[in-house]
């Protein structure tokens, strides 16, 4: 077990991971809410935050595994795969997390995992024909829910990201050394 697992800070980041999470099953409890939720937020936060960049990839997907437990949607390889692209994002930035580039990344890996996991050929054919029509139709279809994603990030990255802030500066021992 390496030294970040056992610290404070991990313990705090995986807590705020756990939260972020949850707030998967908010589509459940607000209709029309589709993918309104923080982990698009959380996986840029997750990025810069963990120091660990195994730890930084593998703590949100293990809470979105787990949330998908809950939510019952199944394991779907291109959301892990646009989810993973997200963290990615906040790692590219997190020896220079600005307010802007945090805002960058945010817009960026949404967008990232919008194209992803619209893509019309990880698709059925009965879905989507496997064609350009077919992708095109995917992308317009998927509009709204990329609409309620970036509304999320508008929300939930000044939320994780002040939030923690504010928290590191109250308690200097989460501060990353």
């Amino acid at each position: 077990m390496n030294k970040e697992m056992l610290s404070t800070r991990f313990i705090v980041l995986s807590l705020i991971v756990i939260l972020a999470a949850a707030t998967r099953a908010l589509p459940y409890l607000i209709p029309h809410t589709w993918n309104f939720s923080a982990v698009y937020a959380l996986g840029v936060f997750a990025g810069v935050h963990f120091k660990d960049k195994r730890l930084a990839f593998a703590m949100p997907l293990a809470a979105m595994a787990i949330s998908d437990l809950f939510i019952g949607s199944g394991f779907i390889l291109s959301v892990y795969i646009g989810f993973a692209a997200i963290v990615g994002c906040g790692i590219a930035i997190q020896n220079r997390a600005t307010t802007s580039n945090v805002i960058l990344a945010s817009i960026s890996g949404t967008v990232l995992f919008f194209l992803i996991t619209n893509f019309a050929f990880l698709y059925p054919v009965t879905l989507y024909p496997h064609n350009l029509q077919g992708i095109i139709t995917s992308y317009i279809m998927g509009i709204p829910f990329l609409r309620n994603a970036l509304i999320s990030d508008m929300i939930f990255v000044p939320v994780l990201f002040y939030g923690y802030y504010f928290i590191e500066k109250r308690y200097p021992a989460l501060a990353l050394k």
